[in-house]
């Protein structure tokens, strides 16, 4: 049965209700959860002592997260292609243009991944722009996850049965993209700080548009990809009340095999096992934590600033000059007084010191961070006093955790780029001449070549800081074997090149001896050695 136009808006705005429900309830916790990263634990909190009581706050939180995106990111992503069974495409061609674009995209990478650890999980999104090259003509953007409007009954990512974008573009920008309309523009919401958002926003707009032109004014868009339909629709509740759509299209990427494709790509790192399409952030395993350390050391700063020094004295055996002498404490001052004893007329006010049962608490408070946190402590520069044997499981312990996750990020960075070749296709335009440096030498990018069944794999998918470190020694360990089992010493010498990330000139053969100093038959005739550590290192 075909779809009418108002059952096309009736889904939208089923859609947009509830998605912005559900996030509406999320959003006293993900303002925490970005305070207390950014170092802004208290702005959240009120208290009535404000402006009278210290409050100290830990940068665990950012710790915690920042340790984890430096395991995480040290080089930058590249892809390797595995070709198409029937033959098809350039392997070469299609090489060079993924990694090409992926060097620029490292920013937009890190930048989702934070906003997963720290929230529920963020997107990846690509869309064409205005560029004078073919290579240039799709960007990569990072999205938090309350602007997407998921299918959260869909079992997988891959069985979604639709997929939504709500975002802001400016007055002059929707005029250029839809035509000139009618719009009623409004100040571009923000999603921490509008917390008056109506969850029915859909069905009406806000009533505050102020009196500003349209460079400053925005217009609320909600693309909406129909997987079931293949449809892809633009909507606004802006423009007519919401009452008509925008436009409607086809999709307009498809898969090799006809499937078709949204212009996102999700990065989870972690996920609900009941419901796979909700996440929940690594921040939330240590907020806790975080909550109660802040405060501990707020109520230790307040009370260790009452820890002074306090006297009681008897009224009238002292007059005001010779408290004057006491309390200046002048080396040397006579101080005189009436009575025949000095017994009672000064004294310590006792103060009680405060109970080890806090220190204690936040020994298990630093436990608990640590066990929330999948980094080990001295990923976060913090001296041990750990054995090397100790060190070395805690690395391993730690790659593997990390190297999940890892995992992960590559598996997004592999959709990303499969969604990035496909969506160049239709801009590659007839006689358009584009040259890509291979490793074949220049060539030409045309669709024949981009238009085949790829499968992407991320270089040393994966693969941590802590992982490498551990590569690295299990090959010098090995190259003594190694040589024991027959392989070449220039084998193993190409491997430590690439491992240590060497300067490939270090693998160029060395010139031959000249006659001159050319050893004697008979000197040279003996068993050619195993491979060494030196050798291998040093030369062949």
């Amino acid at each position: 049965m075909a779809r009418t136009e108002k059952d096309r808006i009736q889904f939208i705005r089923a859609a947009v209700l509830q998605h912005t429900t559900f996030w509406d309830q999320q959003r006293p916790a993900m303002r925490r959860y970005r305070n207390s990263y950014m170092t802004q634990f208290y702005s959240d909190l009120d208290s009535n002592d404000a402006d009278s009581s210290i409050r100290v706050e830990t940068a665990d939180a950012y710790a915690g997260i920042e340790s984890m995106m430096g395991s995480l990111f040290t080089k930058y992503p590249s892809m390797e292609v595995q070709p198409d069974i029937q033959g098809n495409g350039d392997l070469v061609v299609t090489k060079a243009v993924a990694n090409n674009w992926l060097k620029n995209c490292r920013a937009q990478i890190e930048a989702a991944a934070r906003m997963s650890l720290i929230y529920t999980h963020s997107f990846l999104k690509m869309a064409p722009r205005e560029s004078n090259t073919l290579l240039g003509k799709v960007a990569m953007r990072a999205v938090p996850p309350w602007q997407v409007i998921l299918d959260r009954d869909a079992a997988a990512y891959e069985d979604s049965r639709f997929i939504g974008h709500i975002y802001y573009i400016p007055v002059d920008e929707a005029n250029d993209k839809f035509g000139n309309k009618k719009w009623q523009g409004v100040a571009q919401k923000d999603y921490f700080t509008d917390s008056e958002r109506n969850t029915d926003r859909s069905y009406r707009t806000y009533g505050d548009t102020p009196d500003m032109p349209n460079e400053y004014l925005y217009i609320e868009i909600v693309e909406m990809y129909d997987f079931i339909n293949k449809e892809l629709l633009f909507w606004s509740s802006a423009y007519k009340g919401g009452e008509e759509l925008l436009s409607k299209d086809s999709i307009p990427v498809m898969t090799y095999d006809g499937r078709p494709l949204s212009n996102l790509v999700p990065l989870y790192f972690s996920r609900r096992p009941d419901r796979p399409m909700e996440g929940y952030s690594a921040m939330s395993r240590i907020y806790d934590q975080c909550f109660e350390k802040n405060i501990l050391r707020t109520f230790w700063a307040n009370a260790v600033r009452r820890d002074s020094r306090q006297y009681i004295y008897k009224e009238g055996s002292f007059d005001d000059e010779a408290l004057a002498k006491i309390t200046s404490g002048v080396d040397g001052a006579m101080i005189p007084t009436d009575n025949d004893t000095l017994s009672g007329l000064i004294d310590v006010v006792p103060v009680v010191p405060i109970s080890s049962n806090h220190a204690e608490y936040l020994n298990y408070i630093e436990s608990d961070l640590s066990k929330g946190s999948l980094t080990a402590g001295f990923t976060r520069g913090e001296a041990s006093r750990a054995t090397a044997t100790e060190v070395t499981a805690l690395m391993q312990y730690t790659a593997s955790e990390l190297g999940k996750m890892a995992r992960d990020r590559d598996g997004t960075l592999e959709a990303a780029i499969g969604l990035y070749i496909r969506m160049l296709i239709p801009l590659i335009e007839d006689g358009e001449s584009v040259v890509v440096r291979t490793e074949e030498g220049a060539k030409a990018v045309t669709v024949a070549r981009l238009d085949a069944d790829w499968t992407f794999y991320a270089t040393d998918g994966g693969g941590t800081p802590m992982s490498d470190v551990l590569k690295k020694q299990q090959l010098i360990q090995l190259i003594p074997v190694l040589g024991g089992l027959g392989v070449t010493p220039d084998k193993v010498r190409e491997e430590v090149i690439r491992l240590f990330d060497l300067p490939p000139t270090f693998n160029e053969a060395a010139p031959p001896p000249s006659a001159a100093s050319a050893v004697p038959e008979a000197l040279s005739a003996s068993p050619v050695p195993e491979a060494t550590t030196s050798a291998v290192i040093g030369g062949a």
